[in-house]
């Protein structure tokens, strides 16, 4: 299985940086969508309508003309609704799970698996199927992490993995926004407290463009070619 290591030109810089950065990623797919500017989008597994609701609002076709690729974990949920929006919309996307890079997980996303290997990237800091480990998910967290500049937590109970992503985002001195939700859901509760905490809001699919660095007149632009 083809990988890149820390030496090679196409490891992406930001992922250097972190602590324990991975030494191999072994991956499947277009690897030239690391050069892309990258956004990382992470949620919980337990995914309600109020967060389908907000990843239709956020991830549009313009994202493509501003040679965005979103990262995301493969997980159930909001992970698996964010690649299945970019595979919809064209969006180029990659998947970073936490075994072998053959080994599925879950194995009812067989399929987005290999429409993304097909159409995007799928990476693994292991090789083969290698067989996943509870400890596993957070040395993944991490890349998620590590990929990007900005980390978005769409929606997330108080127990999520995705809390643990952004924690490390922040202590890799990046960016983290959350999508703040209503007090009295279990889905809200952790987005709610990296709100409290300190995270920072996004409120509108404006805030978004403005995290982004989209000026109007340059969306403007980008809508009237597609039209």
């Amino acid at each position: 299985m083809p990988y890149i290591c820390m030496s090679d030109s196409k490891y992406p810089s930001l992922l250097k940086e972190i602590h324990n950065p991975p030494k191999r990623l072994y991956y499947k797919g277009n690897i030239d969508l690391l050069m892309k500017k990258i956004l990382t989008i992470v949620g919980t597994r337990k995914a309600t309508k109020y967060g389908f609701e907000i990843l239709n609002m956020l991830l549009q076709p313009y994202l493509i003309d501003l040679d965005i690729c979103i990262v995301s974990g493969l997980a159930r949920g909001i992970d698996t609704m964010v690649h299945r929006r970019c595979l919809e919309l064209g969006i180029p996307t990659i998947a970073v799970i936490a075994g072998g890079i053959e080994n599925i997980y879950p194995i009812s996303n067989t399929k987005l698996y290999n429409d993304i290997c097909s159409r995007g990237l799928v990476m693994a800091e292991y090789d083969g199927k290698v067989d996943m480990h509870k400890g596993m998910f957070p040395m993944r967290n991490r890349i998620l992490a590590g990929l990007s500049e900005t980390t978005i937590v769409i929606e997330a109970d108080i127990r999520s993995g995705s809390l643990v992503t952004a924690n490390l985002a922040l202590e890799f001195n990046r960016d983290v926004y959350v999508i703040p939700g209503d007090i009295t859901k279990d889905m809200s509760r952790g987005c709610n407290l990296l709100i409290k905490q300190g995270a920072d809001v996004i409120t509108c699919e404006d805030d978004l463009k403005q995290i982004l660095g989209i000026e109007a007149e340059q969306l403007k632009l980008i809508v009237d070619k597609s039209l």
